[in-house]
């Protein structure tokens, strides 16, 4: 049974090791790699995960899929997507994206936006077939000037304002 929920402080062993494995597995759909992450401190790693909202997907006790997201001038960006290969497949990309949006939502911000590197076509399928929009805007990979990576954004829905109500 695949379980989606927010880590917490007390998650840092865990947010340690499948951020370190998204970034092994993957590393080229990354702005970091695995060693300067590695080289972190106990403090650095806690900041990072107080400061933007960190998802993980648990199959039983092990972590298999880890998203992040933040606020950024009004709209979120969902940024850090992964699905260890075990278990893609299931829907648990949909998951995790799902976790990100309602907390953007929750945060009343209008958009929420992403990168995908152009030739990671799994996941770009994906962000498409959810309703996020291809903007042909085009910026280099962090990590490798001779890739390119798009910008996609999701309009979130405004929650009605109702009588007696502060939004």
């Amino acid at each position: 049974m695949l379980l989606v929920r927010r880590l917490t402080p007390e998650d840092l062993d865990v947010f340690r090791d499948v951020r370190l494995r998204a970034l092994t597995d993957t590393p080229e759909n990354y702005g970091s790699i695995a060693a300067a992450e590695r080289a972190q401190s106990d403090e650095e790693w806690l900041e990072r995960l107080a400061g933007d909202a960190w998802f993980a997907a648990f199959d039983d006790d092990r972590a298999v899929g880890l998203v992040a997201g933040r606020a950024r001038d009004g709209d979120w960006i969902l940024y850090s997507m992964w699905v260890s290969a075990e278990a893609r497949g299931q829907g648990l990309g949909t998951k995790l994206l799902g976790e990100v949006r309602s907390a953007a939502e929750a945060d009343g911000a209008g958009e929420l936006w992403l990168h995908v590197a152009e030739d990671n076509e799994r996941a770009r399928r994906l962000y498409l077939k959810l309703g996020f929009v291809a903007t042909g805007e085009l910026e280099p990979m962090p990590n490798d000037v001779t890739r390119q990576r798009e910008r996609l954004f999701y309009v979130l829905p405004h929650l009605p304002v109702t009588k007696g109500s502060s939004k």
